[in-house]
């Protein structure tokens, strides 16, 4: 596989959606000129991310901003990673719903609300709604009930949202999908050396035990004090090993050439390019 991606690394501001707009114009002209086929951005990078006043700046996925990033990535010919609070009237989006996003029922009364990520400009549209919701997302936002793929440039791409890349099942699911590439978008407060250590952790079995590549990047947030924190970027290969990383605390960019084979591409000739993904016996498992 060959893919060129782009992940940018912003500070979006929640109820602040014309700001965070131009901002992910300015970055996506960039990758694009850069040569990237895919730019992706920080979970709720459109609307800003929070559970407080969640409902208050929530987007339905028709909203003209989402619609503008959609244009921008068309008019740029590059694929746009971005995400929102998507408020769906009914519990449903009337746009997704073969893309991805099903019309999904509440199990709380009169919570409408979503946490979605789109990837547009690809071979085809992707919506994800969060399907794994934190302890205090959980009181705010339903979860979604898929896990989507779509193609980027011939290159299939899967979608895990800040604490989900800690689940392997959803890793293997998506690889089960045919993924090559896995993003991770955050909006988490951990950041700088300390975030990049995390995800050597975790990230980098992630892509290992499924033999594909993964990429996350992390919100900027500005604190009481008017400071940046937060940030982060890092891509890792399909054998594992980190290829490149950015813990910086202010607006930028990390630009990764994917071009190494996968194990699943490679001769099946015993140990030596071993896929460990298909050599599972999932009846096995629980």
């Amino acid at each position: 596989m060959y893919l060129k991606v782009a992940t940018a690394q912003i500070e979006s501001t929640l109820g602040q959606v014309g700001g965070n707009l131009e901002t992910h114009v300015r970055w996506i002209e960039r990758a694009a000129r850069e040569g990237a086929d895919l730019v992706f951005f920080p979970e709720c990078s459109l609307t800003g991310y929070g559970t407080e006043h969640a409902r208050e700046h929530a987007i339905s996925i028709d909203d003209e901003a989402v619609r503008a990033v959609e244009s921008c990535a068309r008019e740029e010919g590059i694929a746009a990673g971005f995400g929102f609070i998507e408020r769906a009237v009914g519990g449903g989006a009337a746009r997704g719903e073969s893309r991805g996003v099903d019309a999904l029922g509440s199990s709380k009364q009169g919570c409408d609300l979503f946490i979605t990520y789109e990837i547009a400009g690809g071979d085809e549209r992707l919506a994800y709604r969060k399907t794994h919701l934190g302890s205090h997302e959980h009181e705010v936002f339903v979860a979604g009930d898929e896990l989507p793929v779509a193609h980027v440039a011939g290159t299939c791409v899967g979608v895990q949202l800040c604490w989900e890349a800690h689940i392997p099942d959803i890793a293997s699911t998506l690889r089960a999908k045919g993924a090559q590439l896995v993003i991770c978008p955050h909006a988490g407060g951990l950041g700088g050396t300390r975030r990049i250590e995390s995800w050597d952790r975790y990230l980098a079995a992630r892509a290992l035990d499924n033999g594909m590549y993964v990429m996350a990047c992390n919100a900027l947030r500005r604190n009481a004090d008017g400071l940046l924190t937060g940030g982060g970027m890092a891509a890792y290969g399909p054998d594992g090993v980190r290829i490149a990383a950015e813990a910086s605390t202010e607006e930028g960019m990390l630009l990764v050439d994917m071009e190494s084979p996968l194990p699943r591409d490679l001769p099946d000739d015993g140990m030596r390019h071993i896929s460990y993904f298909d050599r599972r016996r999932p009846e096995l498992y629980l």
